[in-house]
C-alpha cells in the first residue's frame, strides 16, 4: 500500500528561514495576488509563489529546497510588489538558491550551466518578440529554438540620425529624468536580463532617448523584454527612472502603430511557448523529472 506520511510543520525552522530571508512569510494570507502576477505561472502554471511562501511559513525547508520551481523564477519581483502585506516570495526563492549553493547540493558547474542558459534565454525572447512584431508565432520547433539560443540579437540596421524629441517623449523623458543619466552603468549592472547589449540594456535605451533615436527604439524588440522589476530605477544615483521611460516608449509604439492592437496578445502566446521550453531546459540542466 502507498505510505502517505503527513508533513509536520517546524516553526523553529520557520523562524530561521524568516531570519535569513527577511521575506515576511508570516504575513501571507493566501490571497494569491503573487500567483496572478508571476509571468511563469501565467504562461505555464508551473510556478506558484504562494506555495513557496506557505512552505517557508510552516518550516518545510528540505521540501522547499527540492522544488524545481525555485529555478524557474525570472527574478522579476512582481510577486513582491503586488503583495498587499509586503511578503517577498522572490526573496524566499533567492534564499533557497543560496542555501543550495551553500550546502553544495547543487554543483558550481550546474549553476554555471543555468546562468549561461538564462542569459541565452534573453536571445530567444528577443527573436520571439521580433517574430511577433511581424506575424503570429504559433510554434517553436527544436531547430528554431536551438538557432535562437545560439544567435545573438541583432542591432537594427538603421540610418536614423539623432533628432529632436517630440512633445510627448519630452514629457515622458522629463518625468523619468533621462537628462540626468551620465552612463555610469548602474542600471545595467543590476538588470537581471542584461547579458548582451543588443538584446536588452537599460543604459543604451537611456542614451538613445537622450540622442533622440526614438524611431529606432520604437521598432526594437528590446523594449518588450523588460521584466518591469524596477531595479534600474532603484539603483540609479541620479534618480533616473529607466523602467518608466521604457513603459512610456511601449505606449508610444502602440499609439503610433509601430505594433498593432493584437501584438500584446501574440506576445503573450509566444511567451507561453518560450517559457514552456525554458522550463524543459531547466529540468534538463538540474535533472528534474
Amino acid at each position: 500500500m502507498l505510505d502517505i506520511t503527513p508533513l509536520k510543520p517546524n516553526f523553529d525552522l520557520s523562524k530561521a528561514i524568516q531570519k535569513e530571508a527577511l521575506a515576511d512569510s508570516c504575513m501571507c494570507w493566501t490571497c494569491s495576488s503573487c500567483d496572478g502576477e508571476c509571468p511563469i505561472n501565467i504562461a505555464t502554471n508551473k510556478l506558484r509563489p504562494q506555495k513557496i511562501v506557505h512552505m517557508a511559513y510552516v518550516g518545510l525547508l528540505e521540501e522547499l529546497l527540492l522544488l524545481p520551481e525555485i529555478w524557474y523564477c525570472l527574478t522579476c519581483r512582481k510577486c513582491n510588489r503586488t503583495c498587499p502585506n509586503k511578503v517577498k516570495p522572490a526573496d524566499l526563492i533567492q534564499f533557497a538558491r543560496r542555501e543550495l549553493a551553500r550546502r553544495k547540493t547543487v554543483s558550481y558547474e550546474t549553476i554555471q550551466k543555468y546562468q549561461e542558459f538564462f542569459s541565452k534565454l534573453q536571445r530567444v525572447r528577443w527573436h520571439a518578440t521580433a517574430a511577433c512584431m511581424a506575424n503570429d508565432l504559433t510554434e517553436i520547433s527544436d531547430e528554431t529554438w536551438n538557432k535562437w539560443l545560439s544567435t545573438p540579437a541583432q542591432k537594427a540596421d538603421s540610418k536614423v540620425q539623432p533628432g529632436k524629441l517630440s512633445a510627448m517623449i519630452k514629457e515622458k523623458a522629463s518625468d523619468a529624468h533621462t537628462h540626468s543619466c551620465f552612463t555610469c552603468s548602474e542600471c545595467s549592472n543590476v538588470c537581471p536580463i542584461f547579458f548582451e547589449r543588443n538584446a536588452f540594456d537599460p543604459q543604451l535605451i537611456m542614451r538613445m532617448v537622450n540622442l533622440g533615436l526614438i524611431d529606432e527604439l520604437l521598432q526594437s524588440p528590446s523594449l518588450w523584454l523588460c521584466l518591469e522589476c524596477e531595479r534600474c530605477s532603484e539603483a540609479c544615483g541620479q534618480l533616473v527612472k529607466p523602467h518608466q521611460i521604457i513603459k512610456g516608449l511601449k505606449e508610444m509604439a502602440k499609439l503610433r502603430g509601430v505594433v498593432d492592437a493584437y501584438f500584446p496578445s501574440r506576445l503573450e502566446r509566444a511567451n507561453q511557448l518560450v517559457y514552456e521550453r525554458y522550463i524543459e531546459g531547466i529540468n534538463s540542466i538540474f535533472g528534474f523529472k
